[in-house]
């Protein structure tokens, strides 16, 4: 059985400006996806940028994620 992986949806209003990290497990890419433009929706944000973590602070950036796609 595979383990969550561990994922940073970095979030931004309109012209890029951050505004919040959020930390979550997900199963896998498309379920984190879908977590991400969860986040954006429910902070009223334009897009999230999502990573996936290894825990000991690095990072793979994975895509762009609006609300709207």
């Amino acid at each position: 059985m595979l383990s969550d992986m561990e994922y940073r949806a970095d979030l931004y209003a309109a012209g890029d400006v951050y505004k919040d990290r959020e930390r979550y497990y997900a199963r896998n890419e498309v379920e984190a996806v879908d977590a991400a433009r969860q986040l954006v929706v429910a902070h009223g944000l334009d897009h999230a940028v999502l990573y996936a973590t290894d825990g000991n602070g690095h990072a793979r950036r994975i895509t762009k994620v609006g609300a709207e796609q």
